[in-house]
């Protein structure tokens, strides 16, 4: 019977506050996010539910977690390549490995798995292609990972879920499926597209190379593995209610809210409201990219966004998004990857969130770029 535990969020749900609160701090806990910047979060959450980090709690990113407590105790018996019982110093964060492919041709510099050369750079391991290397173990080098892992650990919570693929996401799908491993997953499905993951394959995302995975599609991975909770963090804390109404009928993402706010959102046409909104700085404004071009500062991009919270926003729309406001637009033509960063800047304000069309802001675009 599945005993591990899926929970689907919306954004500013307080996914960080529910691990922090529901955490048992005299059991022996792993808490494992993407970035550093979630670790930082998480250590402060738990500090302010608890007084100080508890004893037994670690906190770390999901490649320091592979390496320091899954790879390095078993190099003595670790299969790389060619090699064996090869002693590393640490991950290679900075040079990713070389592709099999470069503009459709053949890369001779790519090293094959057989070859240790395909997960290591000199002594430190590949940071994308760790939970590759880790798959890549026989049955039983696999069998003493899990055991060690249960022995030291008695909960292992994992943060930003949406941010696993590829081979993340198979091994995370070994972590859930291991019996008397107690799992815990919580993530932004709608943000999966816009992850700061090290790992840059599509899956479980594209199916065939062509379609994404719908939501049901994807809880079907964890069918039988894991309990999956939809209804607990569907309420976003930070996006106001007319904001959260506006998300759900023109992005096909329903997102409730939580918030005490009623909150505003507009279209800005007028082109005196258009300067005035750009030149307040305590608007940010969201463009899809290259956001440091320009002086209407501060600036950020859609996907960098991620995370943040603002009290105003104001998003420049792409030209997919122009007809946002039109009373029959729809989305359910565009990818994923399309819908889900302008999801993402619509979800940091809390009050006010301004729009601005591509051909509008066309026009002030050369008074606003930088030299």
């Amino acid at each position: 019977m599945a005993h591990s535990k899926i929970m689907l969020a919306v954004a500013g749900s307080g996914k960080t506050h529910y691990i922090a609160n529901h955490l048992n701090p005299s059991a022996n806990n792993l808490v494992i996010t993407y970035t550093r910047q979630n670790v930082d979060n998480l250590k402060k959450e738990l500090k302010k539910v608890n007084g100080e980090l508890p004893k037994n709690t670690h906190v770390l990113t999901f490649s320091s977690f592979l390496y320091r407590w899954i790879l390095k105790p078993f190099e003595p018996i670790l299969t790389i390549g060619n090699k064996t019982a090869f002693i590393t110093s640490g991950v290679e964060i900075i040079k990713s490995p070389e592709p099999l492919s470069i503009l459709g041709k053949p890369n001779p510099r790519y090293m094959k798995k057989d070859d240790y050369r395909h997960y290591l750079y000199f002594e430190k391991y590949y940071v994308s292609r760790m939970s590759e290397l880790i798959l890549a173990q026989s049955k039983e080098v696999l069998k003493k990972m899990f055991e060690r892992l249960k022995h030291f650990c008695d909960h292992l919570y994992f943060d930003e879920l949406q941010d696993f693929m590829g081979k993340d996401f198979d091994l995370l799908n070994h972590f859930i499926s291991e019996p008397d491993l107690d799992v815990f997953a919580v993530g932004d499905f709608h943000q999966h597209s816009v992850s700061k993951s090290d790992f840059t394959a599509s899956k479980p995302y594209l199916k065939k190379g062509k379609a994404y995975l719908s939501k049901d599609e994807y809880k079907l991975l964890f069918k039988g593995k894991a309990h999956i909770d939809e209804s607990t963090l569907i309420k976003s804390r930070r996006v106001p209610v007319k904001i959260c109404t506006f998300i759900s009928s023109k992005l096909g993402i329903y997102i409730e809210s939580a918030s005490l706010i009623q909150g505003h959102y507009e279209l800005l046409e007028d082109e005196q409201k258009i300067i005035h909104t750009l030149e307040d700085t305590d608007t940010v404004k969201l463009f899809y990219n290259n956001s440091a071009l320009y002086t209407c500062s501060p600036t950020i991009n859609w996907g960098y966004s991620k995370g943040d919270t603002y009290k105003k926003g104001c998003i420049i729309l792409t030209k997919t998004f122009d007809s946002l406001f039109d009373e029959n637009f729809s989305c359910t033509h565009l990818s994923p990857a399309q819908v889900n960063p302008l999801y993402v800047a619509m979800t940091r304000s809390t009050h006010e969130l301004f729009f601005i069309k591509e051909k509008d802001f066309r026009k002030f675009k050369t008074k606003y770029a930088g030299s």
